[in-house]
C-alpha cells in the first residue's frame, strides 16, 4: 500500500518553498490512506483536551480522555482562556490533542493506520522528500500528533521556535472535511505586527509546510461551528526524540 501521492512535483515545490518559505501539497497521502486517518480520527475516543491559559509559566492543562468526555458545554466554556496577541507576549489555546503511538507493537488494533502513517514520515524515504522540498536535509525526525479543534478552540500568535529540537519547517497534514468560512478556524500567517495577513480554510488531505520561525495562529473556531477540525501536526526538524526506525 502506497502511503503517499507518488506523483508529487517536488522541484515546483522546493522552488516555491525557497522563495516563498511556505508550499501547500495538495493530497500528500493517497486517497485510501486519508480517508482511513480520517476515519481513525473521527472515530478515536483517547482525546486530551490541553489549555494553555495566559500568565500561567507555560503550564499547560492537561485533562484526561475519560474526564473530558464528562465535561458539560457550560464546563467546556469555562475552560476557554482568552485568544492572546503579539503584545502580550505570551501564548494560549485550547484544543483535543492525541498521542499517537510510535511503536508497531502498540500501535491501535482498530486504527493502526495512524501509527503506520507518522512510522513512514519518519522514514528515509519521506525525511528525503522533505530535504528535497526545503532544501535542508539535516532533518532526523518529523514529529506528529493529531488535533482537534472544537467550537471555540483557538491556538493564539507563536512563532514555533524551539532551538534545542532544531526546528526546520512545521509539518501541518489538515484532516477536516466540509469545513465552511464562517465556522472560523482558519490557519494564518501574521505579519509582523501580529495582524493576520492570509487566512487558510482547513482542508482535507492537504499538507502546510513552512519554515520555522514563523509568526502564524489558528483563529477562533465559531461555537456554532457544525464539525470538527482535524490534523496532523508536528515539525521536520535536526533531534530525534520520539523514532528510531
Amino acid at each position: 500500500m502506497d502511503i503517499i501521492n507518488n506523483s508529487l512535483d517536488i522541484q515546483t515545490l522546493h522552488q516555491e518553498f525557497i522563495d516563498t518559505g511556505v508550499v501547500s501539497v495538495k493530497n500528500l497521502l493517497s486517497d485510501d490512506v486519508a480517508e482511513a486517518v480520517y476515519e481513525a480520527l473521527v472515530k478515536n475516543t483517547s482525546w486530551e483536551l490541553h489549555v494553555k491559559r495566559p500568565k500561567s509559566a507555560g503550564k499547560v492543562e492537561i485533562i484526561r480522555p475519560e474526564d473530558a468526555l464528562k465535561l458539560t458545554e457550560k464546563e467546556k466554556l469555562k475552560l476557554v482562556p482568552k485568544v492572546l496577541g503579539l503584545k502580550d507576549n505570551d501564548l494560549s489555546f485550547i484544543y483535543y490533542r492525541y498521542t499517537v503511538p510510535t511503536m508497531k507493537g502498540t500501535a491501535s488494533e482498530k486504527y493502526p493506520i495512524l501509527t503506520q502513517v507518522i512510522r513512514y514520515f519518519n522514514s528515509k524515504e519521506y525525511l528525503q522528500l522533505m530535504g528535497d522540498i526545503t532544501g535542508d536535509y539535516s532533518g532526523q525526525e518529523v514529529s506528529n500528533w493529531a488535533s482537534r479543534y472544537d467550537p471555540n478552540h483557538h491556538l493564539s500568535i507563536h512563532m514555533d521556535e524551539n532551538p534545542t529540537q532544531g526546528r526546520i519547517a512545521a509539518h501541518v497534514l489538515g484532516l477536516t472535511k466540509n469545513w465552511k468560512k464562517e465556522w472560523g478556524g482558519q490557519f494564518s500567517f501574521c505579519n509582523a505586527k501580529g495582524k493576520p495577513v492570509s487566512y487558510h480554510l482547513p482542508k482535507f488531505n492537504q499538507l502546510t509546510l513552512f519554515k520555522v520561525p514563523r509568526l502564524h495562529l489558528v483563529n477562533q473556531v465559531k461555537p456554532y461551528a457544525q464539525e470538527s477540525r482535524y490534523s496532523l501536526f508536528g515539525w521536520y526538524k535536526v533531534k530525534k526524540e520520539y523514532f528510531d526506525i
